[in-house]
Formats: structure tokens, sequence, C-alpha cells
């Protein structure tokens, strides 16, 4: 049974109100036209076939949310540049971890990201199980949000699609964002996509976020 999230949140009344999550809309691309029709675009893009099963665990239970989540490729920001994986566009790997260690409790690095700076996740397999994502951020330096995309790989390129906007001053310290939630409902039952997960920092050059441990949350229904 799929646990449910609670008021009981440790986020403050303040990061709640000013932190902006739009929907993921990754199934939402039929608007497009893309699940529309049966053959076109995006379904003969995808793959029926069930994406690999994933190492879950429960990273923010002490937030009241007990859901499973698997860590995005290269998402907990260990290592070097290589081996994260991650296409950095002024954005640098630097030390200091989320302070709750949710992912391992030697872990020493997390990723900053300056203002007009991007940093991209590998392609990774979704399908309609996928029903959100969640991970750590701070407002290290005031002056712009931040911004959270996915790039869905469909027959005719990559589409952008935009998940959420992380108000300036929202997360002025670490903390666990909302659970970014949508619906991939319209993918249907072992259908699957390549998506990538972009993060940027609107503003000018002094504006500056860090995030770390970035999770995906597979709900597997029945």
């Amino acid at each position: 049974m799929r646990a449910s999230l609670h008021g009981g949140s440790a986020l403050s009344t303040n990061v709640r109100s000013r932190l902006r999550v739009a929907a993921i809309r990754i199934a939402a691309l039929a608007v497009l036209g893309l699940l529309a029709v049966p053959g076109g675009a995006f379904a003969s893009s995808s793959i029926l076939a069930s994406c690999p099963t994933q190492t879950v665990s429960t990273p923010f239970s002490q937030w009241g949310d007990t859901n499973d989540y698997y860590l995005a490729p290269g998402g907990s920001f260990e290592g070097t540049a290589d081996q994260v994986g991650w296409t950095l566009a002024g954005a640098t790997l630097t030390s200091g971890n989320e302070p709750f260690l949710v992912n391992n409790p030697g872990d020493t690095q997390s990723l900053t990201i300056p203002g007009g700076g991007s940093a991209t996740s590998p392609y990774f397999c979704v399908d309609n199980t996928m029903a959100s994502l969640r991970f750590f951020a701070q407002e290290a330096a005031a002056g712009g949000d931040l911004q959270v995309q996915a790039l869905v790989q469909t027959a005719s390129g990559v589409d952008t699609v935009s998940l959420a906007d992380l108000a300036d001053g929202s997360m002025p310290s670490w903390a666990p964002t909302q659970p970014i939630v949508g619906d991939t409902s319209g993918l249907a039952d072992g259908q699957k996509i390549m998506v990538a997960l972009q993060f940027s920092v609107t503003g000018g050059s002094t504006a500056s976020w860090q995030i770390d441990d970035v999770y995906v949350d597979p709900y597997r229904s029945g």
C-alpha cells in the first residue's frame, strides 16, 4: 500500500507558500499530439518493455513521506565530474553535503549552480509508475529562481517540459523540496521513455543554488 503524505512536514509555512511547483507533465505531452495518435511520434519513440528495477529506500521518512524512492543517475553528486556523469554548464561539484545524509553517512559533496548556469542529468528510463521526484536544495546566494525541467526523447528530437520553479528566497537553508508530483498515466503499461532532468538558475551571476540527493518515486500499483 502506498503511504500518503501528511501535513506534518517539517518544511515551514513560508517555504510551502513560496515553493512554486508545477506538475510533472511527462504524460501530459499528449497535448502536444505525441500520445494522442497511436503510432505517433511519442508512441513510436517509446519502447514497450519494463524499466529496470531500481534499488529503493525511504530517504524522506523523517519528513512524513514514507514512499519508496530511487536515486537518479549521479544524483548524490559524489566523486569526480566524470563519475557523476552530469553535463555541467557553469555548475560545479562542491564540498559540503546536504546535512541530513539520507543517501550515505559518508557523502561529502553537493552540486552548486550559479546564476545563468545549469546541470543536466544522464538520461534514464521513465514509465507510468514513476509519479514524482524530490531532492534537497538551498539557495546559497539570493538573486534567482531554481528551475527544473525534463528533457524527453522523442522520435522527432528532444522536448523540454517545465517541472518546477523554486522561488528566490524560498529555501534559505538545506531542506527537502516538496514532492514534485505528476501524472504519467498517459503512458501505457510497459511503455517507457528516456528522460533527463535539467536544473538551471535564473538571475544575475551573484545568484547561486545548491542541490543534492535527487530521487525519483517509482510507485507501482497492484
